[in-house]
């Protein structure tokens, strides 16, 4: 089952079932550790403490704050945190932000990608 979270500054794709979770910042926002702690608790109440996946869909231009993944990478159940990259400048910026993240962390050109590499990730 998939539950629809539209928070004021992303909407969140919660998927229940599989437990991965397909976020999309609006654009134009600049992502810090607060909005992040806001996906986190909001993702928590849904999943609570059960390993999942988080995929982010760069679908919009949006600024993020990189030190925030040193906090995410703290997060026990977080098996691992996919980038949907459509553009090439978007998976540069990604390649970077890799650099702050600890726990695994891969790019994709579409979501299909993104989604299978999760579910495999779940499995093991």
């Amino acid at each position: 089952m998939t539950k629809i979270v539209k928070l004021n500054f992303c909407t969140l794709d919660i998927n229940s079932r599989d437990n991965i979770v397909i976020g999309t910042i609006n654009e134009g926002v600049h992502l810090t550790s607060k909005l992040s702690q806001i996906i986190v608790l909001t993702i928590f109440k849904y999943l609570g403490d059960l390993p999942m996946v988080y995929i982010t869909n760069r679908v919009n231009s949006y600024s993020v704050d990189p030190t925030m993944y040193k906090t995410i990478s703290k997060i026990k159940n977080l098996v691992g945190f996919g980038v949907v990259c459509p553009k090439n400048i978007k998976a540069d910026i990604a390649k970077i932000e890799k650099l702050f993240y600890s726990n695994k962390f891969q790019e994709f050109k579409t979501l299909d990608e993104a989604m299978i590499w999760a579910k495999k990730l779940l499995k093991n």
